[in-house]
C-alpha cells in the first residue's frame, strides 16, 4: 500500500492553491462580464492541463500534475467533494413544498419540457456514426441518456440571469424556477435510473423494475416522513444549540454524507442521495435564506471550481474537441429545450408576452449538464470526445443564455405600460418592527388609494411572501401583486425606521420597501415595473443616496429622476 508521503502532500497543497487561485482570479473577471463563472473554472483546467501547459511546458506541468496515482487520488477527492456538494447545494435552493403549492401550471411546463426535448433529440443521437459509441450495442440506452441529458436546464443559471435582470421575484420568475425545480426532480429520477441500468449490464425486466421502486419509495418517503424528522432536528439545533453556531451547516454535510450512502447501499447513485438531502433539508423552517447564502458560498467558493477544473486535467480537450458534434448538441439541446418550455408555457396558459422569456429561461445547460456527462464517462457509457462536445456545448448555452434573456426582455416596448407614482407614495415608518407589522401598514396606505379591499390586497401580497422571499438583498425588498380590479399600476415606497429582518438572502435587514401593484389583465406591468425598479437600484450611488436621506418629499424627487433617466425604465403616468 503506498503512503502519502510530504512530497505528495507538498505537491497536493501547491495543486490546491494554484486551482483554486486561479480559478477565483478568472471567476472574478468573468462576473465582472456578466458571465458564469463555471467558463472559468474549466478553462483554468484547460490552460494547466495537458491541452496547454502540458503541451508547451510538458516538464513544468509534469511536476505540477504528475501521473501518480496517490497524486490523483488526493486532488480526486476533493473535486468528488466539489461533485457532491454542488448537488446537495442544488437540492438545497429547491423549496419543494411552495412550489408543489403552485403546481398546476409548473407541472404543465416540466412535463413539456422533459417529453419534448427526448423526442426531438432520441433519434438523431441513436444514428450517430460508431466512432462516437463505446460500445454500439448500447445504442438505445446511449441515445436516450443524451437525449435526457438534452431536458436539464440550468437552475442556478437561470436564478442568477433572471436576478440580474430584476425579474426573479415576478410571478413568471416564480413560475420558471418551480418549473425548473420540478424539471431537477424528475430528471435526476430518471438519470438514476438509466444509470442504473447500464451499470447492470442488460435491460431485465425485473431489475428495471426493482431499480424505478427502489427510486421512487426513496424519493417519496425522503420527501415525506423523513422531511418531517429533519425538520424537528433542525429545529431543536436552531432553538437549543443556537442559530449562529454552524451546527445546521454540520448536519446538512453529516445527512448528505448518509443520505449518499443509502442511495450507493441501494444500487443508486450517491449524487441522488446528496440532491435530496439538500431538497429534505431545504424544507425545514429554520434553513433562512442566510443559511443557505452561507452553504452556497462555501461550496462554490471551495469545491466547486476544483471540480471543474479537474476535468482540463484529466483530459485533452482540445484533442478531444469535435466541432460538429458541439455544434448538433448546442443546437438540439438549446432548440429542443426551448420549443418544449415554449410549448408548456402555452399550455400553461401564459401571456404571449412572456412566451420567449419563458422559453429561453430553460435553455442553458449550466454545470448539471456536466455533472451527469461526468457520471457517464466515468461509467464508461459515453466516449472522451462525446463528454467533451457535452461540456462544451453547456459552455456555450450557459454564456449565450444571459444576453439573449436580456435582449429579448428589452423589447417588451416600454410604452405599454405606465404607472402611477406621486409624492405622497412615499412614507416613513417609525413604528414597524416586523414584515408582518409594515406590510399591515403598507396596505391601509394602497387599499386608501387604490379603492380596493384590504383583505384582497392581503392575500394577494402575503400569497407571493409564501412563496418565496420578495427580499433581494442589499437592504430591498419588493411585495408585490397582481391585482383584478385595478386600473394602473401603482408603487408605493416605505423607509422603516428600524431594519425589517425579511429573511434576505444576504442576511441584511431590510430599509427599503417597493411596493408594486400592477393590474391583472396587464401580465406585462409587474414585469417592466419590476425591471425598471432594479435598474434604478443597481445604481449604488443612488442606493447610497436613498439609504442616506429621511424625508418623503427628497426620495421621490430622487427616484422620480433617476426613473427619467433610465433608458430601460417605464414613464410614470401624472398622479
Amino acid at each position: 500500500m503506498q503512503v502519502i508521503s510530504e512530497h505528495h502532500l507538498l505537491i497536493f497543497l501547491l495543486q490546491f492553491a494554484i486551482l483554486l487561485g486561479a480559478c477565483k482570479a478568472v471567476g472574478f473577471i468573468l462576473e465582472k462580464l456578466k458571465q458564469p463563472t463555471i467558463t472559468g473554472d474549466v478553462l483554468v483546467g484547460l490552460l494547466l492541463g495537458p491541452a496547454i501547459f502540458g503541451r508547451y511546458l510538458p516538464q513544468v506541468q509534469g511536476w505540477f500534475f504528475p501521473s501518480d496515482e496517490v497524486q490523483w487520488a488526493m486532488l480526486g477527492t476533493i473535486a468528488w467533494f466539489g461533485n457532491l456538494f454542488l448537488l446537495m447545494e442544488t437540492g438545497l435552493e429547491i423549496n419543494f413544498s411552495k412550489v408543489w403549492k403552485q403546481r398546476g401550471e409548473a407541472l404543465k411546463l416540466c412535463f413539456a419540457d422533459l417529453i419534448i426535448p427526448v423526442v426531438l433529440c432520441f433519434l438523431p443521437f441513436y444514428f450517430l456514426p460508431d466512432r462516437y459509441f463505446v460500445d454500439t450495442s448500447q445504442r438505445f440506452i446511449f441515445a436516450l441518456f443524451i437525449a435526457s441529458i438534452m431536458t436539464i436546464s440550468a437552475l442556478p443559471v437561470a436564478i442568477r440571469g433572471l436576478k440580474d435582470l430584476g425579474v426573479l421575484k415576478t410571478d413568471m420568475g416564480f413560475l420558471i424556477v418551480s418549473a425548473l425545480t420540478l424539471n431537477d426532480i424528475v430528471g435526476w429520477v430518471m438519470f438514476t435510473i438509466i444509470l442504473g441500468i447500464f451499470a447492470h449490464g442488460a435491460v431485465e425486466l425485473d431489475y428495471v423494475a426493482r431499480l424505478i421502486v427502489l427510486t421512487l419509495a426513496f424519493t417519496l418517503v425522503s420527501l415525506t416522513l423523513l422531511k418531517r424528522l429533519i425538520d424537528k432536528a433542525i429545529t431543536l439545533i436552531h432553538t437549543r444549540i443556537g442559530k449562529e453556531t454552524g451546527y445546521k451547516t454540520t448536519f446538512l454535510v453529516i445527512f448528505g454524507m448518509l443520505m449518499g450512502a443509502i442511495t450507493l447501499k441501494i444500487g443508486i447513485h450517491s449524487l441522488f442521495g446528496f440532491f435530496i438531502a439538500g431538497i429534505v433539508v431545504g424544507e425545514a423552517r429554520h434553513i433562512s435564506e442566510a443559511d443557505r447564502h452561507t452553504i452556497h458560498r462555501m461550496v462554490y467558493s471551495i469545491f466547486v471550481p476544483i471540480f471543474f477544473a479537474k476535468i482540463g486535467l484529466q483530459i485533452d480537450i482540445l484533442a478531444s474537441l469535435n466541432w460538429p458534434l458541439v455544434g448538433l448538441i448546442t443546437v438540439l439541446g438549446v432548440f429542443s429545450r426551448y420549443v418544449g418550455a415554449y410549448i408548456g408555457a402555452i399550455w400553461a396558459k401564459q401571456d404571449k408576452v412572456n412566451l420567449k422569456s419563458i422559453a429561453i429561461s430553460h435553455t442553458a445547460g449550466g454545470e448539471m449538464h456536466i455533472v451527469v456527462a461526468m457520471l457517464a464517462y466515468s461509467a464508461k457509457l459515453i466516449t472522451e470526445t462525446v463528454f467533451v462536445s457535452v461540456v462544451a456545448a453547456s459552455i456555450i448555452s450557459t454564456v449565450v443564455f444571459g444576453p439573449w434573456l436580456s435582449f429579448t426582455l428589452r423589447k417588451v416596448r416600454k410604452n405599454l405600460v405606465s404607472f402611477i407614482f406621486s409624492q405622497d407614495d412615499v412614507l416613513l415608518d417609525n413604528n414597524s418592527r416586523s414584515k408582518e407589522e409594515l406590510l399591515k401598514q403598507l396596505i391601509r396606505k394602497a387599499a386608501g388609494k387604490t379603492g380596493l379591499p384590504e383583505p384582497q390586497l392581503k392575500t394577494e401580497i402575503m400569497a407571493r411572501e409564501e412563496q418565496m422571499s420578495t427580499a433581494v438583498g442589499k437592504g430591498i425588498a419588493f411585495p408585490h401583486a397582481h391585482l383584478k380590479g385595478l386600473k394602473s399600476s401603482k408603487i408605493f415606497v416605505v423607509k422603516p425606521k428600524f431594519g425589517i429582518d425579511w429573511d434576505s438572502p444576504d442576511s441584511e435587514a431590510v430599509s427599503l420597501v417597493f411596493l408594486t401593484l400592477s393590474p391583472y389583465e396587464k401580465p406585462e406591468a409587474q414585469l417592466k415595473l419590476m425591471q425598471s425598479l432594479a435598474s434604478v437600484l443597481r445604481n449604488e450611488k443612488t442606493l447610497e443616496k436613498l439609504n442616506a436621506l429621511d424625508d418623503p418629499q427628497k426620495i421621490y424627487k430622487l427616484l422620480k429622476n433617476q426613473i427619467a433617466e433610465c433608458d430601460n425604465c417605464l414613464v410614470p403616468e401624472p398622479a
